[in-house]
């Protein structure tokens, strides 16, 4: 493959190398703490105080949400204070409270576990928008730049199967915290090697006299959390209880709330102006519908193969482990097509995957063979994933000015990460 003319800003190759690795482990890790915890969950729940099972999706509930909403922020944070430093932030935010999180075994205590759960994902939400504003910066258009989104979407299968695989490994033969802290460990080290590979010429603020949209940013953060809140806790405890149709009236009101002052503000956390950007609110909502369904089936394949069908936490594991080859073959499949076809079309193709991998899990009897419907799956999930993500990152970049790379880019991962979480 012919790519186009390195980056001036790197020193050589391995400095690319490194730069690129430091960025995607952004996205691989986002997907390696939500996989650590699902997969070994029926071992973790009891072992953190949670006895009702319908208590369990709080725990990957609580992750999503701040992973999602907290992007809206931390990318206009991003474009004020500079991209590197939010990207060293987040690694060490990570860092802190995957270390906290493992502490649940001491505490015992499903609430604490939830909370620190929900901290833990302000990380992901730092490092997110950020790495993807960086690589924006740092590529022009071109097949070099196709190539790097196609490997940074790439490592989200790959991390979740990470994650899964450590988690189930330390829950069933060692001690479940040590998934946590084994993370912690390595997203300090991240923090490190961001300070150290990151260059000066792409790092510096877009904004540096921008200012932060507080009171916009608190009305669409609390609107948001309480949607999600009564969206996960409806189904639990009825919709009929007076407390959880209370709060989503009031949820709705405060996004409402929230656009108002956007149009009002001098400097929007969310400008309006995105939403004319040709192609951008498309995009956007084919990625909400897209990983709302894939938060269903990440959730429902694990419960089928340990719930219905006995499977070990490692068997499950082992069982989804061809989402990583397919993942891979996805990756090189679809780096080779950016540039011969249109982006909006791979966006429809992914689409289509994200719609058969359901299909397949959903409609799967429970004593097939796991070489049929279930295996099938795990090989076409990967290619919703690592098509959808690169697209649609690709479409962002390329209409949306340099100003506006950090706030399109946190909308993006916001829709993505916020439709898991209601998926």
């Amino acid at each position: 493959m012919h790519f186009d003319e390195r980056p001036s800003c790197f020193r050589n190759l391995a400095h690319e190398i490194l730069y690129v690795s430091v960025l995607s482990c952004a996205q691989l890790l986002t997907q390696a703490a939500l996989g650590n915890i699902l997969v070994p969950l029926r071992m973790i729940g009891p072992a953190i105080g949670i006895e009702d099972t319908s208590k369990l999706p709080w725990t990957l509930a609580a992750y999503s949400l701040t992973v999602g909403i907290f992007i809206m922020v931390t990318g206009r944070l991003g474009d004020v204070f500079g991209h590197r430093l939010l990207l060293i932030v987040g690694y060490l935010i990570f860092s802190i409270f995957s270390l906290l999180v493992g502490m649940s075994a001491y505490v015992k205590n499903d609430i604490y576990f939830d909370v620190m759960r929900a901290f833990q994902g302000i990380g992901p939400a730092a490092l997110l928008p950020n790495a993807i504003a960086l690589l924006a910066r740092t590529y022009p258009t071109g097949r070099r730049k196709s190539f790097v989104f196609s490997m940074f979407g790439a490592t989200a299968p790959t991390g979740f199967i990470l994650g899964a695989l450590f988690g189930s490994l330390f829950a069933q033969l060692s001690w479940w915290p040590w998934g946590q802290w084994i993370l912690a460990i390595f997203c300090a080290f991240l923090a490190i090697l961001a300070y150290c590979v990151v260059p000066q010429e792409v790092s510096l603020a877009v904004h540096p006299t921008g200012k932060i949209d507080i009171p916009g940013s608190a009305v669409g953060l609390s609107g948001l959390i309480m949607f999600i809140y009564c969206w996960n806790e409806g189904p639990v405890t009825g919709w009929d209880k007076p407390y959880v149709y209370a709060l989503l009236i009031v949820s709705i009101l405060l996004i409402g709330l929230f656009i108002f002052v956007e149009m009002k503000t001098e400097e929007p956390i969310m400008p309006l102006s995105i939403w004319s950007v040709k192609g951008f609110p498309g995009v956007l909502i084919c990625m909400a519908l897209g990983w709302s369904s894939f938060g269903v089936f990440v959730y429902y394949i694990v419960q089928f193969l340990q719930g219905i069908r006995g499977a070990s936490a490692l068997l499950t594991t082992a069982m989804m482990s061809p989402i990583t080859i397919s993942g891979l073959v996805a990756t090189l499949s679809v780096s080779q097509l950016y540039g011969r076809l249109p982006a909006h079309f791979l966006l429809m193709a992914a689409m289509i995957f994200f719609c058969i991998s359901n299909t397949l899990i959903a409609t799967a009897p429970v004593d097939q063979t796991y070489w049929g419907q279930v295996f099938v799956s795990t090989l076409v999930a990967p290619f919703a994933m690592d098509v959808s993500f690169p697209a649609a990152s690709l479409i962002v970049s390329n209409t949306m000015p340099i100003n506006q790379q950090g706030v399109a880019a946190s909308m993006l991962n916001t829709v993505i990460n916020w439709s898991i979480s209601l998926g």
